[in-house]
């Protein structure tokens, strides 16, 4: 086995359990907002609804088609439209603030995140790379007790560079003092954790429980599942999975 001397973890989807947060937040919101009595028992289309659509404006985001601002909003705009829930774009820019104060602060981890962590941290120096808002995503990793176990966290908000771009992989080496051939990228996202890595010779292993989620919002509606032409170093269906890779002849720090 390729003995790494690194390791990156993207951290939404991947650490932090994206979809458990923000459906716990949006219920939240859905109650307080008493939008049962406009919608009732909607939530569940609500929330796959916004699940499609920020995965879709994420990735325009990604590629630069669109502001961070506008994503934040037109993500719920086209929830809310889906289900003919009637706000008006006031109401909305005020859920859309509402949800991005209290996501970060729930502290679910996906499962398995923090024994795999402490099984890891006396091998492996291990570090961050996220696309996520860099004003938020450390409030996400305190809440989940995962700020104590990563050497540098690489934003790219603040390098104005986003994944899957080789030259946020290519920063990460040089902060990390690796090569890209000694690391291993583990992340959720396949075009941004995957397909960025591959790209600078960089060993990933896929965490195939997002797109799982995505694929099944994709069958309700009539749409072909998500496919790949390439396969990953490692494919995982947990995160546990990653022990058995790491820790046989793992390095002591």
């Amino acid at each position: 086995m390729t003995k790494y001397t690194t390791l990156f973890f993207d951290l939404d989807g991947t650490l932090w359990d994206l979809k458990k947060n923000t459906q716990i937040a949006l219920r939240q919101l859905w109650d307080s907002w008493h939008l049962e009595a406009r919608a009732p028992q909607q939530f569940n289309a609500f929330f796959k609804s916004y699940t499609h659509h920020n995965d879709a404006v994420w990735a325009l985001y990604r590629d630069n088609k669109i502001e961070k601002e506008l994503l934040r909003v037109i993500r719920f705009e086209r929830a809310f439209g889906e289900l003919a829930i009637s706000l008006d774009s006031a109401e909305i820019n005020r859920f859309a603030d509402a949800f991005i104060d209290l996501c970060p602060r729930q502290a679910n981890v996906l499962p398995g995140a923090h024994e795999l962590l402490n099984a890891l941290a006396p091998h492996y120096p291990m570090h961050i790379i996220t696309n996520g808002f860099s004003e938020i995503q450390m409030i996400k990793m305190k809440a989940a007790q995962l700020d104590g176990f990563f050497q540098h966290i690489i934003y790219s908000e603040d390098l104005g560079i986003k994944k899957p771009h080789p030259e946020i992989f290519h920063l990460a080496c040089q902060k990390a003092a690796c090569s890209p051939q000694q690391a291993l990228m583990i992340g959720d996202d396949w075009d941004a954790d995957v397909i960025g890595a591959m790209g600078v010779g960089m060993d990933q292993a896929f965490l195939a429980s997002t797109e799982d989620v995505l694929n099944e919002i994709r069958a309700d509606r009539g749409q072909k599942p998500l496919r790949h032409n390439r396969q990953p170093t490692y494919r995982l269906s947990a995160l546990r999975e990653l022990e058995d890779i790491l820790l046989k002849n793992a390095p002591m720090l």
